[in-house]
């Protein structure tokens, strides 16, 4: 009887020493875990602190009166001529059967007619 009271005993310790191992290694994992949420919690917030700004900045940036301000400070706008406006169906066009004939043949009426309006030629160059 005493060999099995001590074979209980040390059941018993072995299971309480078990235990508590793994109590403190959850422990250790949940700390770990929690530390991780606290970061990732301050740089969820630090990201939308900055998202704020950056709308701030935006709005800012893009606000009407700043925006013509500048185009008028940069910008060299002419109002527009009459004769500047055509209607597409004024460009003469010579085409011929085939599609790739036709549109050389655009391309070259096109750049021939922007040739002789210096508008448009400097269109043209700009496009290419």
């Amino acid at each position: 009887m005493n060999s099995t009271k001590s074979a209980t005993l040390a059941l018993w310790l072995t299971l309480t020493f078990l235990l508590g191992s793994g109590l403190l290694v959850m422990k250790n994992q949940v700390q770990t875990l929690e530390n991780r949420l606290v970061s990732i919690n301050k740089d969820i917030e630090t990201d939308i602190k900055t998202i704020h700004i950056l709308q701030a900045e935006w709005s800012h940036l893009n606000s009407p009166s700043r925006l013509r301000k500048l185009a008028e400070k940069h910008i060299l706008l002419n109002p527009i001529r009459a004769e500047q406006i055509i209607n597409y169906s004024q460009v003469p066009f010579e085409y011929e059967n085939s599609e790739s004939d036709k549109r050389r043949l655009a391309q070259k009426n096109i750049a021939d007619y922007a040739a002789k309006n210096k508008e448009l030629k400097r269109l043209a160059r700009a496009q290419r």
